[in-house]
């Protein structure tokens, strides 16, 4: 009569084989989870900035000035620009952070509507989220 080890040892070794693999494609799935996760932080963070800059904007009339004092940042007469750090804190004047928020005027084409462009966008220059705000503005007499 034969051994029946050898069938059983084949047996255990193949089912080693199936645990890693689904041990590798587990280790896998958790990266990339870990990776989207910061991914959508860094969108959700983008989002707050771009609603933040663009309520600042609305409340003060369209001063991008005011606004800048409001929330930081410069405001060089063409666009009022925002450098933040990897935490989304704001950073002085001058310093490049690994995040940029750019609020340029735009043309709304109606005489007292003012209008802006609000981007966010990181150190490569990818935009991760922008919106177009509008406010009445008061007429000068």
């Amino acid at each position: 009569m034969r051994s029946k080890a050898p069938l059983a040892l084949m047996e255990q070794l193949v089912m080693v084989v199936v645990f890693a693999l689904a041990a590798a494609l587990c280790v896998r799935i958790f990266a990339l989870s870990d990776r989207f996760s910061r991914e959508c932080e860094i969108r959700d963070r983008a989002v707050s900035a771009v609603q933040n800059a663009a309520e600042a904007l609305k409340a003060c009339r369209g001063d991008y000035a005011e606004a800048s004092g409001i929330l930081g940042g410069t405001w060089d007469g063409n666009a009022w620009s925002i450098a933040y750090d990897d935490g989304w804190t704001v950073l002085r004047a001058g310093e490049e952070g690994s995040y940029r928020l750019l609020a340029v005027p735009a043309d709304s084409g109606h005489e007292l509507l003012g209008t802006a462009d609000v981007t966010a966008c990181n150190r490569q220059g990818k935009e991760l989220y922008s919106l177009s705000v509008a406010w009445q503005e008061v007429p000068h007499e």
